[in-house]
């Protein structure tokens, strides 16, 4: 009980809420030299924030660009007026029993030298996976890290299944199904909408307010054929887009929540806090869309 009133007002709960309000944050990248699309993809995208005057933020790991083209490429997000923040090289699973602290610490330190000098550059850190650490040993070690290197929270309020969809994407494309890619733009736009509910809908219950949101997407192929029209959705459903620097400034990404395994959406972890029942976990995982996809017509083989 001490807990849950302690972050009451640290959170500042409040029975009245606020408008609601996302900023777009990505992950990963792609490799040019494996991904003949990478470049395009990242155009596209840029161009479809560009038109929208949306500045987001861009979380690359080193793994997922390769070499130096694909820098040169994380670069152009700089210098279009984006943020970046350092997502390690590996992508490694701090869940995973395998991982251990001092492997991990020196994922961090390369992402971060391999980003820092980028233009746009904000030392912000994003868990790959989400995942903060299944022992006090790693969770607390990384938080000590990044302290100590200045750094501030990455976290997201909206997670989402967008690399789930996109595997769809790819295979409808790759098979020029051009009817299931209509019916799965309509899922996934549905998807993206629905999981800023279920996420906004949790903090409401917790927090007692809007909390200036984070939605968790990834550079895939899927949103650069889709984000405009996911940003006039979001837009239609009476969502206001922000820049992260505006989003992070909010109460909740200063939380740290005392919890292990540690990870997920920061709504989710303070729902954990407050003893919401029926939370999902893992909290996005392709079996919850199964539904979704059918209702729209999608035959999925799980």
């Amino acid at each position: 009980m001490l807990k849950k009133i302690i972050l009451s007002f640290f959170l500042g709960l409040s029975n009245v809420a606020i408008a609601k309000s996302v900023a777009l944050s990505f992950d990963d990248g792609l490799d040019p030299s494996i991904n003949s699309e990478a470049q395009q993809i990242n155009e596209n995208i840029l161009s479809a924030l560009k038109q929208n005057k949306i500045h987001a933020i861009f979380y690359p790991s080193i793994s997922k660009i390769g070499g130096a083209e694909g820098l040169n490429i994380v670069s152009n997000w700089g210098k279009q007026g984006h943020r970046i923040g350092n997502h390690g090289n590996l992508h490694l699973n701090l869940n995973k029993n395998e991982v251990n602290l001092s492997d991990y610490l020196q994922d961090m330190q390369e992402g971060h030298q391999a980003f820092s000098s980028l233009e746009g550059f904000v030392p912000r850190y994003r868990f790959p996976f989400l995942k903060e650490g299944n022992t006090l040993e790693k969770r607390d070690g990384v938080r000590k890290w990044l302290t100590t290197n200045n750094y501030q929270s990455g976290a997201v309020s909206i997670d989402a299944s967008d690399w789930y969809y996109n595997q769809l994407f790819l295979k409808y494309q790759q098979e020029k199904d051009q009817a299931s890619l209509e019916k799965l733009k309509q899922a996934y736009i549905f998807h993206l909408l629905d999981r800023a509910k279920y996420y906004a809908n949790l903090a409401l219950e917790t927090l007692g307010r809007s909390p200036k949101h984070v939605l968790l997407l990834h550079v895939r192929a899927i949103n650069a054929a889709w984000l405009r029209d996911i940003i006039n959705s979001f837009k239609a459903e009476g969502w206001e887009f922000i820049d992260s620097d505006t989003a992070y400034q909010d109460a909740i990404y200063k939380v740290q929540p005392n919890l292990l395994p540690a990870g997920e959406s920061i709504i989710w972890n303070i729902a954990q806090i407050y003893g919401v029942k029926n939370l999902r976990y893992p909290a996005e995982d392709a079996p919850y869309e199964y539904p979704n996809l059918k209702k729209n017509g999608l035959n999925i083989t799980h």
